[in-house]
Order: C-alpha cells, then sequence, then structure tokens
C-alpha cells in the first residue's frame, strides 16, 4: 500500500488553491459501471469549494452528451467532459476532413454524426481508430484498405489497455496497433492523453491558467505526462490501472509525483488541513 503524509507545499495544497480540477473517469472515478470508492464525495466537495470541475477521458465509446448521462445517474454533479472523440471531431473540422471510416462503438460514430462529419464505409479522408468491443476481422480489413490507399491515420487515444472489476482489458491503443501492423503505418496523431491538445483545448475553454488548474489521474504514460507537459501539477490515484502498479508515481525519466492510494485521503488532507 501507499501513503503519503500531508506536508506543506504538496499537490494537496495546489488543488485547495486551484480554480480547476481536471478528473479522469475510468479508474478515478468509476470502472464500467462500478463507483470506486469516496468518488461521488470528492466530487461534491470540489463543488463546494467552488472549484471548477472537468472529466477529462481517452474513453471515446460515449458522446460527452451520453457520458453527462452516464454520470448523472450515478449521482455525480458535473456538467463539463472532454472526451478523446469530442477532440477527434474538433480535428478533423480544423484540418478540412470531411470523410472517415471508423473503427469505434456507437459514442464515436454518434459524435461524428453530430458534427456534421460523413462516416462512410466505401470511401474516407481519415480513419478514426477508438475502444471497440465489437471489433470484427472486417472491419480491421476496411480500415487497413482505406488506409492503404491514402486514408490519414488518427487514433483517438493510445491507451493500451483500460481498467475494469475484470482486471485490465485492451483499449483504442490495441487497436491502433492491429492496424498499425496490419499497415506498417503509424498514426499521424494520437488526440487524447498524453497529448497536449486536449489539455490546452481544456484551459482555452476555461480561460484559466495552466497555474491554476490540476489533473488527478491513474495512469501516467497518460494523465500525468500529459499534465506535465502542459505545466499542470498533477497527482496520481492508485486505483484502476494504478492499482496494478508497484510504483505508480514514477514513469521514465519524468519527475516523480505523488500518490494517494484513493480520493478519500485527498478528502481527508482538505478536511483536516483545511
Amino acid at each position: 500500500m501507499l501513503y503519503v503524509l500531508y506536508v506543506e507545499n504538496t499537490i494537496i495544497d495546489q488543488i485547495k488553491n486551484s480554480k480547476l480540477v481536471i478528473l479522469d473517469a475510468d479508474g478515478v472515478l468509476v470502472e464500467e459501471n462500478t463507483l470506486l470508492p469516496y468518488a461521488l464525495e470528492f466530487v461534491s466537495l470540489l463543488k463546494k469549494l467552488g472549484k471548477k470541475t472537468v472529466i477529462f477521458t481517452n474513453n471515446s465509446t460515449r458522446d460527452p452528451y451520453d457520458l453527462h448521462q452516464y454520470f448523472a445517474n450515478l449521482g455525480f454533479d458535473i456538467d463539463d467532459f472532454v472526451t478523446s472523440s469530442l477532440l477527434s471531431v474538433n480535428y478533423c473540422l480544423n484540418n478540412d476532413i470531411n470523410t472517415v471510416f471508423i473503427v469505434g462503438e456507437e459514442g464515436l460514430l454518434k459524435v461524428f454524426e453530430k458534427s456534421g462529419i460523413e462516416c462512410n464505409e466505401e470511401k474516407s479522408d481519415a480513419v478514426i481508430v477508438g475502444m471497440d468491443r465489437n471489433l470484427t476481422y472486417n472491419k480491421l480489413a476496411i480500415a487497413t484498405r482505406h488506409i492503404r490507399n491514402g486514408s490519414i491515420f488518427i487514433g483517438t487515444n493510445p491507451d493500451k489497455n483500460v481498467p475494469t472489476p475484470r482486471g485490465l482489458e485492451p483499449g483504442a491503443g490495441s487497436m491502433i496497433a492491429a492496424i498499425e501492423a496490419s499497415t506498417g503505418t503509424k498514426p499521424e496523431i494520437i488526440l487524447g492523453k498524453p497529448a497536449k491538445w486536449g489539455y490546452q483545448y481544456i484551459l482555452d475553454n476555461f480561460n484559466i491558467s495552466n497555474k491554476d488548474a490540476v489533473m488527478i489521474g491513474d495512469r501516467f504514460e497518460t494523465d500525468i505526462i500529459g499534465a506535465l507537459n502542459s505545466n499542470i501539477p498533477a497527482l496520481i490515484v492508485a486505483t484502476g490501472v494504478s492499482a496494478h502498479r508497484k510504483n505508480p508515481g514514477k514513469y521514465k525519466a519524468y519527475p516523480e509525483v505523488e500518490v494517494v492510494n484513493n480520493l478519500g485521503e485527498i478528502i481527508n488532507f482538505i478536511n483536516n488541513f483545511p
């Protein structure tokens, strides 16, 4: 188990002094449809403290509206959601990509359809690859044909695995890897965390400086690297992916970040050291 003792000038102080708290979803607040410990209490405390809160998730299987409904049904009072599917749409709109073939689930299709970008199996300007629990050989074959014929290869996010109550299971990164192996082509861009693109999108939309924001995640190589590269203070919760790691606060040559066992520890720190 990991324990963090309270000292001044830690990330806990930065959370208390922040204007915006960016939260990962899967592995921090929920695992599939299961609430993680203290998640509701923590989000409620942030609202009580007057913090702006946004969920920033690499999960592309729900569009932001459906994600809002999903979290509301679980009891969360959160209004703002940024997903890798939303970032993928914005990238396409900004780069004159008008037709796409999608490897992904209904939520990814829906957000593209709402944007007016055509989803087409016969021809495409780009192939968009996200997590797909209904992945078929035929879908992979179509994607590879499009890429070989010149379609731009775009990944929604690099997460090779996603946390579930059953353990880690394949994520979008695994689907991207399969198509990369078949085509010999790397994605032109992967939009979700750790790319700085999404973090800047959030800061711009909230009109908030990176010094006034904090990121809380469970996966160093996405949540934390993206925050550090954007000069946003970051904290790891040892749930989700990090529950399966010996030293979740350390990754390659990056600066070590603080780790708490669960969101309840942050609640205790804030309540005991106001």
